[in-house]
């Protein structure tokens, strides 16, 4: 893993990578019968949220290639792919509201800073689309061979120091974190490094993280 990997998403980085231009179609991930899928903000009741998870045919084919990269007693949990903007708009204010009140008295520059290794701003712009906005990020986790989800050492999108991949938590939570990067690193997803949960391909964030000067995805929709 390059120091680059594990710093913090330089988001203006987006300007340097030429935008992808893939007519990929979106695919559904529930049919599959190799992993979980569990539509975390649908199941949340989140305004706009989909019943679905949503994936472009490139990530879905590298998620089986990770799902069978796993040992035998675990397996690999959906949560989201791509998102409409009003969810990613309203996921972005929901977690810097909670960074406000979880630093009072931090200016709103510095909210925005933090919120910023947590959520995306909503944008479809061809250039610096938000991640999810291209179906190509996946979140994911671990669940055992009954379906119970397995601890990982902060909660989905916990907006803490916590929720970072190499964040010093217990021994058996850094081995599932370590277990789930590699399997999702195999098939040839890059991290983002303050979510141990976030995952992409193809996208202009997989571009700057594996040093590629094109994304394959820019924005993509439904219709």
């Amino acid at each position: 893993m390059t120091a680059k990997q594990q710093e913090a998403l330089d988001w203006s980085a987006a300007a340097q990578i030429v935008p992808g231009t893939s007519e990929e179609p979106l695919v559904p991930a529930s049919p599959c019968p190799h992993w979980i899928t569990w539509p975390v903000y649908y199941k949340q009741g989140l305004a706009g949220a989909l019943p679905e998870v949503w994936l472009r045919q490139g990530v879905y084919d590298r998620l089986l290639l990770a799902a069978r990269a796993l040992p035998g007693d675990v397996q690999l949990v959906l949560l989201d792919g791509w998102r409409p903007k009003s969810v990613q708009m309203q996921l972005f204010e929901d977690i810097r509201q909670q960074v406000a009140l979880d630093n009072p008295g931090l200016e709103a520059a510095e909210v925005d800073r933090i919120t910023l290794q947590f959520a995306a701003r909503s944008s479809d712009d061809r250039q610096s689309p938000s991640p999810h906005i291209t179906g190509g990020s996946v979140d994911v986790t671990l669940a055992d061979r009954e379906g119970r989800m397995l601890d990982m050492g902060s909660r989905f999108d916990e907006p803490s120091e916590r929720s970072w991949t190499a964040a010093d938590v217990g021994a058996a939570q850094r081995q599932r974190r370590r277990m789930l990067a590699d399997a999702m690193g195999q098939a040839g997803f890059t991290n983002l490094p303050s979510e141990w949960w976030h995952f992409d391909y193809g996208n202009w964030v997989w571009a700057w993280y594996s040093d590629q000067p094109a994304a394959l995805y820019g924005p993509a929709s439904l219709a």
